[in-house]
Formats: C-alpha cells, structure tokens, sequence
C-alpha cells in the first residue's frame, strides 16, 4: 500500500512552521513498511501542479491531508484555509480514482464532521495519528472497515457518522521521531524578516503534549487531550542532539507551554546541560511558571526568544479566562527574561469576558512599562476577540450573552469579543491610538491607513461572505454532536 501525505499549510506571515505532526506520522507510517511520500504546499508556487504530479508518480491507495489550522483566527483578518484540502482531494481523485482520502491534523481535531462534509472524504482521524494511521491503514489493507481504530470517523451508509472517540495516549518509546529527511528542504534555506533582523526557520522538537491549564478559550482538549502525555527526557536530548549534529542552525520547541508543569522542563535543561548542549532555541512561556532556576538553564543552553501566553495583564479578566498567573507575574516574568537578555514577545487579547474600558487600559498601561516603543527586544502582539471552538467554556459564555446560537458550525469562524469593548467606540479609537503609538505593538497590518472601526465593520461583512460561501458545500440538516468521553486529567510520567 502506497501512502502520500499532503500539508495545505502555506502560511509565511510571521514565519513559516514546519509540519511535525504530518511529518511525524508519515515516518511512523514508512517505518512500517509503507511506501510512503510527503507533499508540503508550502513552497509550491501552482498547488494543482504539485499535488497532480505527486500522485501521479506514486499512485498512491490512500491521500492523507494534514489540516494545521481551519481560518487564520483573527477577527480584523478573516482567511480560510479548508478550500485548499477540499481541492487537493479532488486533484487526487480525478489523477488516480479511486484513491481513499483521509484528513487528519490539529484544524481537522477540532471540527471533524464538518471538514469530512466540506472535503467529502472517506476517513478522518482525530487525535494522536501517530498512535492510529498505521493500524488504519492496516484495516484498509485487509479490506476491513476501521471501525474499532481509535480517533477514526467515517460516514455510514444511512449518512450518520461512525465515530471512534481518540485514546489520547501515546507511548513514546515506540513513537517514531520526525525524520528530517521528510521535511522540504526548503524549509532550512528559507530567511524571514522579525522587525530589525534575518532569522532562519527553527527545527522543531516536542518534548510532551496537552497542557494542565483549562483556559476557557483553549481547544487543545479536542487535540491532544486533558492532561500531560510526557516524552521521555532522554529522548528528547537525544534528538536534539541528532539535529545539532546534522549542522542544524536553530531550534524551537514546540510544546503548547515549556514550562508547564516547571519540574519537567527543569530536567529537559539540565539534561542539556549535562550533555553540552547549547543552540539558540525559543519556546512559548507562561508567565506564571518562571523561575530564576528556569532562566539561568535557559540561557546557559542557548534561548534566545520566549513568547509569553499573557492575553491579558488585568488580575480580573485574568480570573474570567481561568489563567494561573496575574499582573505581578507577568511583570515579574519579562523582567527576568530581559535582565538575562533573552527576548520577549507578549500576546494578548482584547475584547476577553470581563473585558471593558478599565481592564483594557490597565492591560495597555501594563504593556506600556514592560515594551516601550523602541525596545531591543519586547514586543506585544494584541488580537482583537477570541476564536470560539466548540465545547469550550468560551462557546459556553457567547452562547449565554447571546452572542452565538449554540447550533453553529465551527469551520465557519466565530469571535467573543466583550460587548464592553466592541460597543464602545471611543475605546476603539483609544485602542487605535496608542497603538498606532507604539512602534514596538502590533495589532492589524493596515491599521495606518484603515480605522479601527471600519476595519471591523469590513471584516464582518467578508466574513458573512465566507460563510455563506462554505456552507453552500455543507448538508443540511446539521449532523448531531457527537459527545466526547470523559478523559483522566493527568497521565503517569514514563
């Protein structure tokens, strides 16, 4: 059996991000014995080209699509990324009929049934392929439905869905690790541009999965599961070490959150330390968790770049999204990352439950301290409202205010933004303002040329427009929610 794996990932902004988790998944599959290709979008300059020639040299039986992200989740940019794969799978079946098409990756975790509509595909997988293609594949090649493989969905002949619900466990001792090799090697040659420096794409290692927190607005649940799913830290040195000794250059480790829970990531740097391990590398942080310990391992293994999960630098909107940390952190926090000379970039949002004109001020007046316009190395990046997924306290809360109905379907793009922030236009403008005043902020690319409120008002009316768009593709009725088991939070260490 003949495998080809496609990424529809093509987003530069910012940077480009290698696709671990496809990758990953496609060196599991080959190292079980399946002739096994990987097509990655995001170099490709005529998509249909691409995909139409891969197939048509492989011929593969199956078209695994990985889907990264659904929309941009920005409410002032509305993008959606879905027609994509819907194309990829129709070039594949009109280049080799016949071909089964399965979706998988951490956009199609969170809106399955939807996507598996959109795209019109056999299979899904949600949850940890890793752990499920193979024996999936197994199943297809035996001429067996895979009904008992773990995250699979599929639509039943009378056109309701079978759905396996995830296990959400993963034994990394028999995991395979992302062969490099699979990568575009694009990827390594590539330089962006990050305010007043060239920087090159970062390999990527994963040291766990899941998270401890339960931030209202967090969809990880749907991805990887409640609770930790810890790699073994030898195994994690060993990688890096591996990438280190390939001439590799830079290094992100792309856990939700490094320094959740604070001992693990303690014993991955001082295993580093032990072994002499030291590259630039970068992660994302919460501010709640940050030590001196934590910092001085950190420098002392090369961290150049942190992105602290802040969303909000007011004790009380912080309570609302269920944060474990408050303002004295987050100050606390970028002070000893700027002391020890490692830069910061701060996200937050505007417009979260609780949201009004004082909280937003504070939370301005906070950032104003911490990066000041011309700062080295700080930077804050807002985003005006929050993405709502399904199944989150937040979907919960706009469905209470009545902002949502409650019977949406999520591979549309829907926001919570405080009506407190959202109504009140003399905020806008104040928002617009100051940070428009600030050289080292960031928070919608042509705010210089288009206000604030119009800008808004635009994007409602293209987001209308999209929806409309794709639910010309989707059935109606709407497939009834499947519910999702109760999951222990917390998984034993290896």
């Amino acid at each position: 059996m003949k495998v080809l794996f496609v990424s529809v990932n093509k987003l530069k902004s910012f940077r480009p991000v290698l696709p671990i988790g496809m990758v990953t998944v496609a060196t599991q599959v080959r190292t079980a014995g399946y002739e096994t290709e990987v097509l990655d979008l995001m170099w490709e300059e005529e998509d249909e080209e691409a995909v139409r020639a891969a197939v048509a040299r492989l011929r593969p039986d199956v078209v695994g699509i990985s889907v990264r992200n659904v929309d941009s989740q920005n409410m002032l940019e509305p993008v959606i990324y879905t027609p994509l794969a819907r194309e990829v799978a129709d070039w594949a079946r009109e280049e080799h009929p016949g071909v089964t098409v399965v979706l998988g990756g951490p956009g199609f975790s969170t809106v399955p049934e939807d996507l598996m509509d959109f795209v019109r595909a056999e299979y899904g997988i949600t949850g940890f392929a890793e752990e499920s293609m193979v024996p999936f594949l197994t199943r297809l090649a035996r001429g067996e439905e895979p009904e008992d493989v773990p995250g699979v969905i599929y639509r039943r002949p009378d056109g309701s869905y079978h759905r396996r619900e995830p296990v959400f466990r993963i034994d990394y001792r028999k995991a395979a690790r992302p062969d490099p090799a699979l990568y575009d090697q694009r990827y390594f040659t590539y330089s962006y541009e990050t305010h007043d420096r060239s920087e090159k794409v970062p390999a990527t290692v994963q040291t766990k999965k899941g998270c401890v927190l339960e931030c209202v607005f967090c969809s990880n649940f749907l991805v990887d599961g409640t609770g930790v799913k810890f790699d073994e830290v030898s195994r994690v040195a060993d990688e890096v070490e591996r990438l280190r000794d390939e001439g590799l250059e830079v290094m992100e480790i792309v856990d939700g959150v490094f320094n959740l829970p604070l001992n693990y990531s303690l014993e991955i740097l001082k295993e580093f330390v032990r072994r002499g391990i030291e590259m630039p590398w970068s992660c994302m942080v919460n501010p709640g968790n940050v030590t001196p310990e934590l910092v001085d391992l950190m420098v002392r293994t090369g961290c150049y770049y942190v992105e602290f999960g802040t969303d909000s630098a007011c004790d009380r909107v912080l309570r609302r999204l269920k944060k474990n940390f408050r303002q004295r952190q987050i100050v606390q926090s970028h002070r000893l990352f700027e002391q020890a000379g490692i830069r910061v970039e701060h996200c937050l949002f505007i417009g979260s439950p609780g949201d009004d004109r004082d909280s937003v001020r504070e939370t301005f007046d906070v950032m104003e301290e911490l990066v000041p316009s011309g700062a080295p190395d700080a930077h804050a990046y807002w985003t005006l409202g929050l993405r709502v997924c399904r199944g989150t306290s937040l979907h919960a809360t706009a469905v209470a205010e009545g902002q949502l109905t409650g019977d949406e379907r999520f591979i549309v793009p829907k926001y919570y933004v405080s009506r407190d922030v959202i109504g009140d236009d003399a905020l806008l403008d104040e928002i617009q303002e100051r940070v428009l005043a600030n050289d080292n902020w960031y928070l919608w690319w042509g705010l210089r040329t288009i206000g604030l409120r119009e800008r808004i008002r635009m994007a409602r009316e293209e987001s209308r427009r999209i929806e409309a768009e794709l639910l010309t593709h989707l059935p109606r009725p709407r497939p009834v929610p499947v519910s999702v088991a109760p999951v222990p939070r917390r998984e034993a260490r290896p």
